[in-house]
């Protein structure tokens, strides 16, 4: 959401509600794409403390994602996901060396403490550094996507942006 505190804000005031997603049947949904992974990466059933370690996608994410899209279809919803596009008027930030250094460093001294024996260190500091972002997921959900016929688009800079735009054409965001 690009409004910092405004979940909060809204939770405070008692301005949300919270109905049963059948209100939502036979419509098409709009999905921020990027809030929606990760809060996949976040939440426990798909978080995994040692990715840092083993690379590559969160083993239950696959898994997570089917069922979501099995739920929606039993729904009669059809989801649309957006992703984002480019950042406006940001640059983009490199990694600098010592940085990269600092990652190194702390992966190794993880590595140490595992190999010995300090397992409840060697995972807090690998899930300190979790170094995966919904960018790097693309090419898996898009695969899933694919193989389910799920619609996505790509929006030019923000998908909020998009995601709101389309609510004038009958998406329901």
């Amino acid at each position: 959401m690009p409004i910092k505190n405004l979940d909060a804000y809204l939770a405070d005031r008692k301005h949300l509600s919270t109905l049963p997603l059948s209100t939502l049947s036979d419509t098409r949904l709009g999905i921020d794409a990027a809030t929606y992974f990760n809060l996949l990466l976040e939440t426990p059933p798909t978080r995994e403390p040692l990715l840092a370690a083993t690379g590559g996608p969160p083993l239950a994410l696959t898994t997570k994602i089917e069922a979501d899209l099995r739920s929606l279809e039993k729904l009669r919803i059809k989801p649309v996901f957006v992703f984002p596009g480019l950042l406006p008027n940001k640059r983009v930030r490199h990694h600098y060396p010592h940085e990269h250094m600092e990652l190194c460093n702390i992966r190794r001294e993880a590595w140490a403490k595992y190999e010995s024996q300090q397992e409840e260190q060697a995972t807090a500091l690998f899930e300190s550094r979790g170094c995966v972002h919904h960018w790097d997921l693309w090419r898996t959900v898009l695969r899933i996507f694919r193989h389910r016929n799920v619609e996505f688009i790509v929006a030019p800079y923000l998908a909020w942006a998009q995601v709101s735009r389309s609510c004038a054409y009958n998406l329901r965001a």
